[in-house]
């Protein structure tokens, strides 16, 4: 070959690399629940049938990490991963600019270090697996399975914890592989992802002679997807309804879009009227319990007195009222001369007296609290005057008279850890009650609704999500959507509008099982992610350790 051929070659080789890693992210993020803002306002492959995708979606960038370093594997993950998070997770930009008031300016560069933190988990997958590859001789398609497992888990928690966009949630809407979950939690759904796509790249290597069929592996392989095929087959075999007491549930969406801005007493007798309506046509359909989303009380109450607070703003016609309902609203207190609020979940009955209440315990951060606010100086990016939330103490399940309700409020859902702590104190019927009005038309609402369903496979509860604006649902124990509210935002591009141009509200009533059986992962909890972890470690420091093989 020529020096100038030679030179051709290689500079081939630097496009082809980066080339590849882009379309893994772009691949990937296909197979979550997508929306694509300048082309529609609906989901895109609302069935779900590009999440086989993410079984090949990692094809690309295994074959160019194949012949790269660990350096060069780092670069390659990196990019692979900013742009599966940025396509993935461009919302938050929506959410800071159009709810939050952040200039543009500002947004940007806060989106973008996210993004960046975040790609950092996947390079540093793909830097350990070539290390580990080089180093011990263990082949890419089985360490980088391990070290995605261990990275994701670390994910889950490091800096309070951002595991939004999981590979096991790309899964959620193919329920026959989603069914793992139920053992090993979401994260043995992602090791399923993950092996998948390195045994196809290794075949693939095999086929066109550049390396020797991993016969084992694909062995191993096969024998996962048969015990998944065979597992999912039995599960989603059985009746949900039929394991346990029946409860007939409503779910009310009130449509009420964060654009209208709705504030003072006028608007909160306005919305109070609007739910409470929904609410006694639930109970004419024969619903026992009816739920309202996050934050329905238009305006913060005293911690203590919400009865009087609901009793002053409700009239005697108005009260004819299911015998129980979880009401979601923000309460107030002051602490050393300070105002601090709590997101919770009120029990109350049909009277509107408070019979129990749940503080959400996961705050967001820089939402609902700031990290290390001694420290930091929030005061640049917190407008002055607002508060910060109080976490509550424990996911004691709310004692409903027809059982246990086990609540998840909002950002709670997308930790796999809080339902499972839920469940393991008794909860019978997961609710799950949100905001995501503040997402607008895009894929946000989607893509929470599917980290709720694999909540729901984990735990083997039914989960009731009442949102705001939607995508509100009622899901089986094996993540069925059986009935759901689609979204409820007002269709216009105006910062503010009336409260006349509101969608309707709206309510769904279905029949769900209180259950009391323990699927193996909530037996096990998290026990595969930390054998992972701990393999990854033990391997990453046999790397540092021992000679070149």
């Amino acid at each position: 070959m020529s020096a100038a051929a030679h030179r051709s070659g290689k500079h081939d080789v630097k496009v082809v690399n980066p080339a590849a890693a882009v379309a893994s992210g772009l691949l990937m993020a296909f197979s979550l629940p997508l929306v694509v803002p300048l082309f529609s306002r609906n989901e895109l492959f609302a069935s779900g049938y590009l999440e086989p995708l993410a079984l090949l979606a990692l094809v690309p960038l295994l074959v160019v990490l194949r012949k790269a370093g660990p350096r060069r594997a780092f670069g390659l993950g990196a990019l692979a991963g900013g742009v599966y998070f940025l396509v993935s997770l461009y919302w938050l930009e929506v959410a800071m600019t159009t709810f939050g008031h952040m200039s543009r300016l500002l947004s940007l560069p806060v989106l973008f270090l996210l993004v960046g933190f975040l790609s950092l988990f996947w390079a540093c997958a793909c830097w350990a697996a070539v290390r580990i590859k080089e180093r011990l001789g263990v082949g890419l398609h089985l360490a980088l399975p391990v070290v995605w497992v261990g990275l994701e888990f670390l994910r889950n928690y490091v800096l309070t914890g951002f595991p939004w966009a999981g590979l096991g949630t790309t899964q959620a809407r193919s329920l026959w592989l989603a069914q793992l979950a139920s053992v090993g939690g979401v994260y043995l759904v992602a090791f399923a992802v993950v092996y998948t796509n390195g045994v196809v790249e290794a075949l693939w290597a095999w086929c066109r002679r550049r390396a020797a069929l991993p016969r084992w592996s694909v062995a191993g392989w096969a024998a996962l997807l048969a015990f998944t095929g065979i597992f999912s087959a039995v599960r989603l075999g059985s009746d949900p309804v039929a394991e346990g007491s029946r409860l007939k549930v409503a779910v009310i969406q009130g449509n009420l879009d964060e654009k209208a801005h709705l504030r003072g007493t006028a608007a909160q007798r306005w919305v109070l009227k609007r739910m409470l309506e929904q609410s006694r046509l639930a109970k004419e359909r024969g619903a026992e319990i009816v739920v309202w989303p996050e934050g329905t009380l238009p305006a913060a109450v005293p911690s203590r007195g919400l009865g009087h607070f609901l009793a002053g703003r409700v009239s005697e016609a108005e009260s004819e009222l299911p015998s129980e309902m979880i009401i979601g609203g923000i309460t107030r207190q002051y602490k050393a001369g300070r105002l601090w609020l709590t997101n919770s979940a009120f029990l109350m009955d049909s009277k509107l007296s408070l019979k129990a209440r749940y503080d959400k315990r996961h705050l967001v951060p820089f939402g609902e609290y700031v990290p290390l606010a001694s420290i930091l100086p929030y005061q640049w990016f917190i407008p002055a005057g607002v508060a910060f939330f109080t976490p509550g103490s424990d996911h004691a399940p709310l004692e409903a008279g027809a059982g246990k309700l086990g609540v998840l409020i909002c950002y709670e859902a997308i930790f796999p850890e809080i339902a499972r702590q839920t469940v393991s104190v008794g909860a019978q019927l997961l609710v799950n009650i949100t905001n995501d009005s503040w997402y607008g038309f895009s894929s946000a609402p989607y893509q929470h609704l599917a980290i709720s369903r694999m909540r729901a496979i984990e735990t083997g509860r039914w989960l009731v999500r009442a949102a705001n604006t939607g995508v509100s649902a009622v899901i089986d124990p094996h993540g069925r959507v059986v009935a759901h509210i689609s979204l409820g935002l007002a269709v216009t591009d105006a910062d503010s509008i009336s409260y006349r141009e509101l969608p309707p509200a709206r309510h769904l009533v279905r029949d769900v099982a209180l259950i009391d059986g323990l699927t193996i992962y909530c037996i096990i909890g998290d026990l595969f992610a930390w054998l992972c972890s701990l393999l990854a470690v033990v391997m990453l420091v046999a790397t540092f350790t021992m000679k070149r093989i």
